[in-house]
């Protein structure tokens, strides 16, 4: 069994040589209309994913969530052009939950969770896999950056207010602790 630290470098190692080897091109300007053709997943492979990233970033006020920013697509065009090892992890972990519903996917999801900082088994370490994919996915996407975050943009700022919360005020009288003049 590898170690957490061996297993969580060999899963950034293969996901970083999948995107690398995955040129990144402007979208044409009918993408919208154009249908993605999956290039590794399997339909049943689809249904599943979008599954698991409904339920890891659902819909909400802010966003379409996982759905409208349509993960999966990016998953499979960077699994595309990834390693076989990479690949055989995605399909081993995904057969676990075919068939599932979504109450069914949570549970394990929050189950294979509990061990996100030390996973061990298969399940937990496909967790960090599926759950890391999805996020960059997510928020490397339009719906993610402009309508979750609410990026503006290249923009430059006059003046920064930074956090206007009354609970992460600077208190009153503090002076930050700089160099030997504070000791």
């Amino acid at each position: 069994m590898a170690t957490r630290r061996l297993f969580l470098a060999t899963a950034a190692a293969w996901w970083s040589q999948a995107l690398q080897e995955a040129h990144q091109h402007t979208a044409p300007a009918n993408a919208a209309q154009t249908p993605y053709l999956f290039r590794y997943f399997q339909p049943q492979q689809v249904t599943t994913l979008r599954s698991i990233a409904a339920v890891l970033i659902p819909a909400d006020e802010r966003s379409g969530g996982a759905a409208a920013a349509r993960v999966e697509e990016y998953i499979d065009f960077i699994l595309s052009h990834g390693a076989t090892s990479l690949k055989d992890a995605w399909r081993k972990g995904l057969a676990s939950y075919n068939g599932k519903s979504g109450a069914a996917i949570e549970s394990m999801l929050r189950e294979s969770s509990k061990a996100e900082f030390d996973p061990k088994s298969d399940s937990e370490q496909f967790f960090v896999l599926v759950k890391g994919a999805v996020v960059e996915a997510f928020y490397t996407s339009e719906e993610g950056i402009n309508k979750e975050l609410s990026y503006q943009g290249m923009k430059f700022l006059m003046n920064f207010e930074g956090c206007t919360h009354a609970s992460h005020a600077i208190p009153e009288g503090y002076k930050p602790l700089v160099g030997k003049e504070s000791a």
